[in-house]
This record gives C-alpha cells, structure tokens and sequence, in this order.
C-alpha cells in the first residue's frame, strides 16, 4: 500500500503527466557528389523512418548537396543547422552516419562541442548518441579514409599516366580523341596531333631557336593571322610562362613526346577550405615517352631550353641581389608592397548589398519600386498595395520565386524558336567571316609569289598592311560570332548549373546580404515583378514574385568548372 496523505491508495494506480512526451528533432543529410550511390535524399527517407520509429518529433531538414565532407566552411546546410540549434529550435539531430557531418577530427570534435554548450545531442542512426568515444575514434577512421582516398585517387592517375594517357585539358597542337576501347569503355587522356597547330608550334621553336624576340614572335604571329591557344592575340606569356613552375609553350615537354606529370600537389588551407596548388620537387616528377605525339626533335628542343635558361640569367641575378639587400630594407620594400595591393583593393565599384537593388518592379502599374525610407519599398502609385513593403518580406518573395526554377525552365529556354533563329543568324555571319578571312589570305598568299620576299616598295608595304588590318578585323568578328553562338547553345550540364543556382540562393536564407552571392545572382537575373495578394482569412497582403532571368549570364557564371 502507498500512503499519500494519511490515505492508503491501492498499488495499481499510478500518476501520470501531463508533459507531452516526444523530442523534437532536425535531420541533416549531405553527400559529396552526383554520383555517390546513396543521395541526401536516400538518406532523409531513411531518418524520417527511423524517427517514426522512435516517436521523434520532425522539426526542421537541413542538407548539403554535392558538398564534400573535407571541410564545414561554406556549406549552407550546416550552418543554417548552427544557427537554428542556437535558436533552440530542436532538441537532438538526427543523420544516417557521423561522416554525414564531417569528416575532418578538428571539425566534428568543434561541432560536438557547439552541441553540448547549448544542450543539444546528436544521434546517428549507424551509432546512436554520439558521445566523446565516437568523436575520437569515427573522427580518426573518417580522416583516414579521406587520406586513403587520396592516396588511391593519385596512384590511379600515376597509373593512368604509365599507360600512356595524357592528364589534364586541351593542349595546343593536339585535341583530345572521343571514342570506345577495345573493351567499350570510354577512353580517357588519348591525344592526337592537329596538323596546322602543329605546324605553328615548330614555327615558334624555329623563331626562337634563330634569336627573335618573344614579341616579335607574338607579332609575326597575329599578321599571319594564327589565333592564339585563347582565341585572341599572342602574348609572352603563351610561350614561356613561368621558369619556376615550368609552363608555357616553349616549356611544354609534350611537343618533345614526354609527359610531366606529378609536378603539382594540392592542399586545403584550413581556415578557407580552398585549395592551393604547391610545387613538388623535381625528383618526384613521373616523366613518361610517348613518340607519337612528339612534333619538336631533342635537339632543337634542348636548344631552346638552354636559350630560355640563359635569357632567364637577368632573374636569377636579381633574386641573388635580393639576398644581400639589408633587411630593414626588405622590410621597408614588402610593407609598401602590401600598401599598393591594399590601395589597389579599395579602389574597387562600389558593392551592391540588395539582390533587387534597381530591379524591382510593381507588377500592377508595370513601374520602379524605389526604397524611401528605411528597409521599404514603395510603389509611386499612392493607393496601389505595393506601398511601404519590408525588405525581409520583399526577399522572401524573392527567394521563394527563385526556389521554383527548374532545370527544365532552363532547357525550354535554349530549344524554343526564338533561340533557334539567333543560332541560325550568327551561324550564318560565323560562314561569311570565314569565307573573307580565306580569301584575304589567298591574295596576301598571291601577292607573295608575284612580287617576291624581296620586293619592298611603299605601295606594296601599304597594300599588306592594309590586308592585315582587315584580316585582324575579320579574325575579331569570327571569335566574336563564336562566342555569341557558343552563348546561345544550350550546355551539357544544364542540372550542375541549376543546383550551383539553388546553392547560391541557399546563402542568401543564411544572409540575405551576402556579397559573392548577390553580386552572382544580379548578373543571372534581369527584374523581378512583385504583385500583391489580399488574404481574407488572415486579413493582411502578401506578395508573390515573377523573375525575368538571363540564362545565357547565369550559364556563363555557374557553368563553369570549380
């Protein structure tokens, strides 16, 4: 018997609280790439079920798409997590596995110590509650596999190289050969030689093999009308690059038939999460013969190396003159040195911090809805709704009209008809340019043969320089008809483009004023439209937002590699 009171009650009955029992609970899912087999998705399913199991309450899911787990900077996923647990917003995070977090030690080892400063746990469904055991011993096992996988990744390459594939992208004089092996998988780093690029880079080793000048080299070049590797004219730079790190055409020991490979590591620096190319030492370089694609012979070759060498003397003085400079002199030198580079980074445009800034528009008058006062915006119709609206609620309108872009939107958009037509239009003007430029050339080439190399009369010497004047105009409308084509094609990686633009957005939900992302974002977007809506039942406006956007800006933008 209980005794309560003074009153004996029966041992069946209990009290019971009124404290409604559930944990409130936010999933986070991320996964590195596109083709990992198991996507964020997968792995949200499987936390919901496993939170159905266990009766959790589902408050909040955050992800990371195609974010590896190397490093937490700068994945929007993760931090707008931080910033909800600080806001009390749940109780426990759920993912499938501690790797989902991180999977570098010193990350998850601070992000366990965020959690239990402001009592939130985290539970994983491989290892349930994570406790210090879990952080010190998963956190080691997942540093190790992201070095292991490094270490495989190299040693793949190396092998790769070994058997006789060139790494990296195009190289002038060759192009890369599309096809299948003999087994039907794809070949990757076969080259073959591109006869007339080969033909100019024999020219430039001749030319720098009988004493010339770099920009004279590089003149020579564009009055022939030879487009350099970029499409435009010929810099010093192209040929020589860089003495330290071996680059530039000249350098360049493929037109020899070996292949340099390994010159280059990459590490991440901890506090940015970027990478940064460092130069490993030469005896660690894998060099590999492949004579087939060999178009300059050694001689000729290890000549121009030696000249290279011997005109890069004025450097090498320079830097021994460096040595016994006195230090307070040094000092002196390398502090206005990072006086210059800060001037030179003040002296920038000035920085929009509205995403709308300029672009907004009343939808029901069709005119510029300017900021007055404050954070609003107003329309210049005093009796339209879109009077007076907050910037927080003009940027949810804004976001949310930007979230339902699909890639479908973007691909409709390069095959509609009007695309079409413009394609058809420069293809057209690209044909004709062409057409001039080869008949410029057949009459420079005429000229040649009838009056001789040695002729050298004032009206001949005015006739090719006018020649030359309008093949290099000709040149520059062809490059400039290639690239305005190359705008209107539609890309091959329309949905990579379309979640860098979902990822950008997610930033502006962190900070809605985030320069890299608003300044992204401006060039991608050409207005946006807001209407106002009267809602009866909760008896207050709220807007919607239409958005004109500029697909070719955001191809060119977002469609480039990282």
């Amino acid at each position: 018997m209980w005794m309560i009171g003074g009153l004996s009650l029966p041992p069946q009955i209990t009290f019971k609280s009124n404290r409604p029992n559930y944990v409130r609970v936010a999933i986070y899912a991320r996964h590195s790439t596109d083709r990992q087999a198991t996507s964020s998705h997968d792995q949200i399913s499987r936390c919901e079920a496993y939170c159905v199991a266990k009766n959790y309450q589902i408050t909040d899911i955050y992800h990371d798409e195609a974010f590896s787990g190397a490093m937490m900077e700068n994945r929007p996923g993760i931090a707008s997590l931080l910033m909800a647990a600080f806001d009390n917003r749940f109780d426990r995070i759920i993912c499938e596995d501690l790797s989902r977090i991180s999977r570098d030690q010193a990350d998850t080892a601070n992000f366990f110590k965020k959690m239990m400063f402001v009592g939130i746990e985290v539970e994983t469904i491989s290892e349930g509650v994570i406790n210090e055991l879990h952080i010190g011993l998963k956190g080691t096992m997942n540093a190790l596999y992201l070095k292991d996988l490094s270490d495989k990744t190299h040693r793949g390459m190396v092998a790769a190289v070994l058997r006789g594939s060139v790494p990296g992208g195009r190289t002038y004089g060759y192009e890369i050969v599309r096809g299948l092996d003999e087994n039907g998988g794809v070949l990757h780093g076969k080259r073959k030689i591109v006869p007339a690029e080969a033909e100019t880079i024999r020219k430039i080793f001749t030319m720098y093999q009988s004493g010339e000048k770099l920009r004279h080299i590089c003149n020579a070049l564009d009055r022939m009308g030879i487009a350099a590797p970029s499409g435009g004219k010929w810099a010093p730079t192209t040929l020589v690059g860089t003495r330290v790190r071996k680059t530039g055409l000249l350098r360049n020991t493929l037109y020899r038939g070996i292949v340099t490979f390994n010159r280059m590591q990459y590490r991440k620096n901890p506090e940015t999460g970027k990478k940064l190319s460092v130069m490993r030492p030469e005896s660690e370089w894998i060099r590999v013969p492949i004579p087939e694609l060999q178009l300059i012979d050694d001689a000729t070759f290890d000549a121009v190396q030696a000249m290279l060498d011997e005109r890069s003397s004025k450097a090498a003085e320079y830097r021994e003159t460096a040595k016994l400079r006195d230090p307070v002199e040094t000092e002196a030198m390398a502090k206005s040195r990072i006086r210059d580079w800060r001037e030179r980074q003040i002296k920038t445009a000035g920085k929009v911090s509205a995403l709308f800034a300029g672009r907004l528009k009343c939808a029901h008058h069709n005119v510029r809805m300017g900021a007055h006062w404050a954070d609003r915006y107003s329309c210049k119709y005093h009796q339209c709704a879109n009077r007076a609206v907050r910037y927080a609620e003009l940027i949810e309108a804004v976001i949310t009209a930007a979230l339902r872009l699909k890639p479908d939107d973007i691909r409709a958009f390069y095959d509609s008809d009007a695309m079409e037509r413009k394609r058809q239009r420069h293809q057209t003007h690209l044909e004709k340019s062409h057409q001039k430029l080869e008949e410029l050339r057949n009459r420079a080439e005429h000229a040649l043969s009838t009056f001789g190399l040695g002729s050298d009369t004032k009206e001949l010497k005015a006739w090719f320089e006018d020649n030359t004047e309008q093949m290099r105009l000709t040149r520059l409308d062809i490059e400039r008809e290639k690239r305005a084509l190359a705008d209107l094609l539609a890309p091959t990686n329309i949905r990579e483009i379309h979640s860098r633009f979902v990822k950008t957005i997610n930033k502006l939900m962190i900070w809605s004023r985030d320069p890299k992302a608003v300044t992204q974002l401006r060039h991608t977007m050409k207005s946006y439209a807001i209407t106002a809506h009267w809602d009866p039942d909760g008896k207050r406006w709220y807007r919607t937002c239409e958005i004109e956007y500029d697909f070719p800006a955001m191809v060119r933008i977002l469609g480039q590699r990282k």
